[in-house]
């Protein structure tokens, strides 16, 4: 299983004040050709209102020593040279929706140099109400708060502040390892259905029990009685896992194949496939996947008929801690062949398939956008903007003032240099 769930086990609180505020209509809408579709023209209901962070105040989180900041309306244009605390910032803002980062699994390197401690602090409205969401890092633990009520579960934060995060490293979800794919997906699925981080967390627990039987017990006689009383967890939790973690990914990948053909006007296809290493399966649709009586049936068959490969390599060599998907592009293998632009656009294809299967009562996430347009020709990011400028609110950041190539010019502009954030003049 992947480490993922590590960073949301530590015992949370901070301060927060609750601020009730209401949620303006947005001026910045854009063309009725794409607003109210997806990629593939499925229409859906134009939102009433929309997620909206209002106040970001920020203490030394990563190089932003203190930030205090305020958005109107509007795209917000983070425009800096590197290293100037640009991803840091929205680093903070998807560090408060999930509990982790996309770069360190470290609480210590979330904290500014020769600093003890770092603070960040949200307030946003959703679904027309306000709300302030805060975290406290002291090196060892992360610490958070809703509406001044302490999160004790990792399961009450999810779902909250919701955001997507389209970064360079989305590449590894193509080119990278079946863990960055998992990890990747169940980021996606726990703010979509806080309640599986619990069941994450359950067959981590039963699991990492399993393998120590293996390792510590490989000569013992009693081994498979031993074995026999972790199973009906392992079993429950890994099905569940399995059938949710399944439905999502092949919806996912669904919607992504629209935004791909979108994105790309190739008439080439993106296919998935869900490779499930517990019961032996692969599906390329919801509609193949069997119900949890079944999966459980074929997962404890997997199980008994990989116990002596168990034995031999002294861990759990089945189950959905093993599962990965497999991307391909015209039949051919994404992972294998695909170019860096084609690799490219399969990870923003899947980020707003994201972005779309994240959306509650018509209310989109808050999207955040770090330099992942730099290499795009001007019509593929006038694509992209096409996309992402819908009802939700979005965070980009650029090397340069002129990087969005005219397309943002109505967009709210920030200076960030230094670690310090300071609004450009329109």
């Amino acid at each position: 299983m992947n480490r993922f769930f590590d960073m949301v086990l530590a015992v949370w609180t901070h301060r927060s004040i609750s601020r009730h505020n209401t949620v303006t209509a947005s001026l910045w809408r854009n063309d009725s050709r794409g607003r109210n579709k997806s990629a593939s023209g499925r229409h859906r209901a134009a939102p009433l209102q929309s997620m909206r962070l209002q106040k970001l105040s920020i203490q030394n989180f990563r190089n932003l020593e203190a930030v205090s900041l305020e958005f109107r309306d509007g795209p917000q244009l983070l425009i800096g040279r590197n290293a100037q605390g640009k991803t840091s910032l929205l680093e903070s803002v998807y560090f408060l929706a999930t509990a982790t980062s996309h770069r360190t699994r470290l609480t210590r390197e979330l904290i500014r140099n020769r600093t003890e401690t770092a603070f960040v602090r949200a307030e946003y409205t959703t679904e027309g109400e306000a709300h302030t969401l805060s975290a406290g890092l002291d090196g060892k633990t992360r610490r958070f708060r809703l509406d001044g009520e302490v999160l004790t579960k990792s399961a009450e934060l999810y779902g909250h502040l919701r955001a997507v995060f389209f970064s360079p490293e989305d590449l590894e979800f193509v080119s990278g390892s079946p863990n960055v794919r998992r990890r990747a997906l169940d980021l996606g699925l726990c703010q979509k259905q806080p309640r599986m981080i619990g069941h994450l967390l359950d067959y981590r627990r039963v699991l990492k029990q399993r393998n120590a039987t293996l390792k510590q017990n490989s000569r013992n006689k009693d081994i498979a009685a031993l074995l026999q009383a972790w199973e009906p967890l392992l079993v429950k939790e890994g099905a569940k896992i399995i059938s949710e973690r399944a439905q999502y990914t092949l919806q996912l990948m669904g919607f992504a194949a629209d935004y791909y053909s979108y994105l790309t006007g190739a008439e080439e296809r993106l296919e998935c496939e869900y490779r499930c290493s517990g019961t032996r399966h692969h599906w390329k649709s919801p509609d193949e996947i069997p119900d949890i009586a079944t999966l459980e049936e074929a997962f404890t068959k997997n199980l008994h008929a990989h116990l002596e490969r168990d034995l031999a390599m002294k861990t759990t060599t089945c189950g959905p801690h093993r599962d990965d998907i497999v991307m391909s592009i015209s039949g051919s293998s994404a992972h294998r062949y695909a170019s860096q632009g084609q690799k490219r656009s399969i990870a923003l294809s899947t980020k707003l398939a994201e972005r779309d299967l994240l959306i509650e009562g018509d209310e989109p996430p808050i999207l955040l956008v770090d330099d992942v347009t730099h290499e795009m020709d001007k019509h593929r990011c006038e694509k992209f903007f096409e996309k992402i400028l819908t009802d939700a609110q979005v965070f980009l950041t650029f090397t340069e003032e002129s990087s969005h190539r005219g397309l943002l010019d109505f967009a709210n502009r920030w200076s960030v240099r230094a670690g310090k954030v300071e609004p450009l003049q329109p």
